[in-house]
C-alpha cells in the first residue's frame, strides 16, 4: 500500500543551470564590473561578410563589450568570436546559412555615437615577438598551455 502525501503540492526539483547561461551570467557580471569602473563600451553587430548583388547587407545587433582601453576592441571581439557567432545565430537564425563567413563591426554606445559608422573589426595580428615565443613554447613542449595569473 502506498501512502498518500496529503493535498500540499510536492516542489518540484530544481532544475540543474545551462552551462551556456551560467556562462552568460558570468560574463554579464564581468561587464558590469567594467561598465561601473567607467571603461568604454562598445555596441558589436554582425553581417554576412559576402553580401547577395543587388541586396543590402545590414548590420545586426549581436550585443555589447566592455574594455579597458578603446584600442583593445577589435582584439576583445575575436577573443569573444565564438560567443558573438553563436549569440547572433541565436538571435538571427537566418545567418545559419553563412554562419562560416560572419563579419563583426562595432560603434561605441554612447548616444553621442549612434550616427557614426559602424567599423569593421579586423583580426590582430601577432607581433613577431608573440610568434616567436609561441615557436618556442612548442619547442619546449609548451604550446597550448597557459600560465594562471593569480
Amino acid at each position: 500500500m502506498s501512502q498518500s502525501k496529503g493535498f500540499s503540492k510536492a516542489k518540484p526539483p530544481k532544475p540543474s543551470a545551462n552551462p551556456n547561461v551560467v556562462k552568460r551570467k558570468q560574463a554579464a557580471k564581468r561587464y558590469e564590473e567594467l561598465q561601473a569602473k567607467g571603461m568604454p563600451e562598445f555596441n558589436i553587430f554582425v553581417r554576412s561578410a559576402q553580401a547577395a548583388p543587388g541586396k543590402p547587407n545590414p548590420w545586426l545587433p549581436v550585443g555589447s563589450l566592455a574594455v579597458g582601453r578603446s584600442s583593445a576592441i577589435h582584439q576583445a571581439i575575436f577573443q569573444n568570436e565564438e560567443e558573438l557567432r553563436k549569440a547572433a545565430l541565436r538571435l538571427f537564425p537566418r545567418l545559419s546559412k553563412v554562419k562560416d563567413n560572419l563579419e563583426f563591426g562595432f560603434r561605441l554606445k554612447d548616444r553621442d555615437y549612434q550616427d557614426e559608422p559602424i567599423q569593421l573589426a579586423i583580426q590582430p595580428q601577432p607581433s613577431p615577438l608573440q610568434v616567436w615565443i609561441e615557436k618556442m613554447r612548442s619547442w619546449l613542449g609548451l604550446a597550448g598551455k597557459r600560465t594562471s595569473k593569480k
